[in-house]
């Protein structure tokens, strides 16, 4: 009983058939999983041992033979520009301008496997966002039925939209939730209606169930704080997993408790999302009927051009049959959303519709996050659904001025088609975020150059790879240097920029401020100079736009060694010292596990 409520309400709620149930029949309960046990990945196996390098010459078949024949010498292979690469068992490559037909020797540019996101649940259960073949749970699956994350991430993060989540609830202090609770810029944390709308210290959304500024959900409000997960769990924070967009924030509208919502509750705090700026509405629930109210607010929704994702049930049911709202509803605001499993089928408790329901996403056994501070493995469309809404706030980051259709348009026309789901929906399609790439606006690669040389004073550049759109820029660079086959941050190194000199903290990274740059204004050109000893480095880059993240950091390694001695006669002609490097930028590789 909610006791809270006014004995009117109570009666107006038990008479009404608008009161529907969240995740459909209880399936997202029955279905969650307590998660194993699962020990923290600590790194990703022991390196080689070996050191590589590149020898410049005039005939490499000749050096590859002369070479694999040299003591120490591990192997040997030409590469396509006509250097050599040796590996060697010795840190000391002295001996290796000895080998006949060596020109020049340089320390080979290696890069570190940054793996996306570092969450240490990812190479388990991530299914969802990239599939390994391998990481899902107590059930089949094949590599690549997934969302594309990491494609989509390449792009952007969403960062700067608000994912409305109506639902049961909210954990305000989750750990991998940490930077995603929505800030109402009207109404700060308190008792007083700054903002005139008549709701109290509505500074991070609303309960309307209790009428009341949001609280932190216990076990009754488990549903909403999972779905929150879905959609925005911190990526790369070294915690949990990630959700599809890691840089939204979201916007709690509490509706309901336990397994159930109210309806007309649900119409008003679509109304509330809109007039607060949301990008996009999550709906995770729904009834065999609708209400004028849900109808008209999710007409609203659409005349200001915010989409609502909702799931398109758990009954398996055929929803061109038998309806289920709001997803069945005719408006084209509406998206509808079906499950599939980690082997890119319908999955066993989905509704489906080959005209009613849009399109399926990822929603057996999926890891997210839960309202005691931990995990938990979990099934529904109620899970697919916010799924879509993420992408829909991603799209909407890089199509700030499309119309509901539009955006609706663009997202649908990127699904991975699917055997499986042909005639269950009407694109027959999985959820894809390949397509955010074509608009990516938002990705920044980074080419590093000037990234070996001796000990002492040493400046690498970095250039950033497009235009980027107007804002206020900082730039994040990290040091970091491996040891033992790990990377270990570089505190305390003074690194000087634009005639600046900042120091790195605890983690390696010092932040640069870049300033305002107006639309146009070209590529980014870093030069930072620091001076370092003998070993091998790792710089990063990540750039701030606004303060939010704009793509993802970028790697490369840095190499500083003393040069050999030569014992031939110096040549013309030898390569630079230090190639362009692409940075590991984030283009979509899928790790491994």
């Amino acid at each position: 009983m909610r006791t809270s409520w006014t004995t009117d309400r109570r009666v107006v709620a038990a008479g009404m058939a608008a009161t529907i149930v969240v995740g459909f029949a209880a399936a997202a309960v029955a279905d969650t999983l307590r998660l194993p046990d699962v020990p923290v990945a600590e790194g990703w196996g022991p390196g080689d041992g070996l050191s590589r390098w590149v020898l410049g010459t005039a005939d490499p078949a000749a050096l590859v033979t002369a070479a694999a024949a040299v003591p120490g010498v591990v192997n040997a292979q030409p590469l396509f520009d006509g250097t050599v690469l040796v590996a060697t068992e010795s840190a000391d490559p002295t001996g290796l301008s000895a080998i006949p037909g060596v020109l020049s020797v340089e320390p080979s540019v290696s890069g570190e496997l940054f793996v996306d996101p570092t969450d240490p649940y990812w190479s388990t259960y991530g299914w969802n966002l990239e599939n390994t073949g391998s990481n899902f749970y107590n059930q089949s699956g094949i590599r690549d039925a997934d969302l594309d994350a990491t494609a989509g991430w390449a792009s952007t993060l969403g960062a700067g939209e608000v994912v409305a989540v109506l639902d049961s609830g909210y954990d305000l202090d989750h750990p991998d939730m940490a930077g995603a609770l929505w800030s109402n810029p009207a109404e700060p944390c308190g008792t007083a209606d700054v903002d005139g709308n008549g709701l109290a210290g509505d500074c991070n959304g609303w309960d309307f169930t209790r009428n009341a500024p949001i609280t932190d959900a216990t076990d009754s409000g488990s549903h909403g704080v999972s779905v929150s997960g879905v959609i925005a769990a911190r990526a790369g924070n070294g915690i949990g997993s990630a959700g599809v967009a890691p840089g939204v924030t979201i916007m709690p509208l509490v509706i309901g408790t336990g397994d159930r919502v109210d309806m007309n509750l649900g119409a008003q705090a679509i109304h509330y999302a809109v007039d607060h700026g949301a990008t996009v509405i999550n709906a995770s629930w729904g009834g065999p009927s609708t209400s004028a109210a849900l109808t008209s607010a999710v007409a609203y929704a659409g005349s200001r051009g915010v989409l609502v994702v909702a799931a398109a049930g758990n009954d398996s049911a055929n929803r061109d049959a038998v309806p289920m709202y709001p997803a069945s509803l005719p408006d084209p605001a509406i998206i509808s959303v079906a499950s599939s499993s980690a082997a890119d089928t319908l999955s066993s408790f989905s509704a489906w519709g080959a005209t009613s329901v849009d399109l399926a996403a990822p929603g057996t056994l999926v890891f997210t996050t839960w309202y005691d501070g931990g995990y938990r493995l979990v099934s529904g469309t109620s899970i697919a659904a916010p799924e879509v809404a993420a992408a829909v706030a991603m799209y909407r980051s890089l199509m700030p001025t499309a119309t509901a259709a539009e955006l609706k348009q663009a997202l649908l026309a990127d699904v991975d088609p699917v055997p499986a789901l042909a005639g269950r929906s009407v694109t027959g399609g999985r959820l894809s975020l390949d397509g955010l790439a074509a608009l990516g606006s938002q990705q920044v690669g980074w080419t590093f150059t000037g990234m070996t040389g001796s000990p002492g004073a040493l400046t690498p550049s970095l250039t950033s790879s497009t235009n980027l759109p107007a804002g206020d820029y900082t730039a994040v660079l990290g040091l970091g240097m491996r040891l033992g086959g790990q990377v270990y941050a570089v505190s305390g190194q003074p690194l000087v920029v634009d005639g600046s000199t900042r120091t790195t903290d605890d983690t390696g990274t010092v932040a640069v401020p870049l300033g305002a740059r107006g639309p146009g204004s070209g590529t980014l050109v870093l030069a930072p100079s620091t001076t370092l000893t003998e070993g091998r480095y790792v710089l990063t880059v990540q750039l701030l736009q606004d303060g939010a993240p704009l793509g993802r950091a970028s790697a490369a390694p840095l190499t500083v060694a003393t040069a050999p001695t030569p014992t031939t006669a110096p040549t013309t002609g030898a390569g630079p010292t230090s190639a362009p490097t692409t940075g590991a930028s984030p283009t979509g590789a899928a790790p491994t596990g």
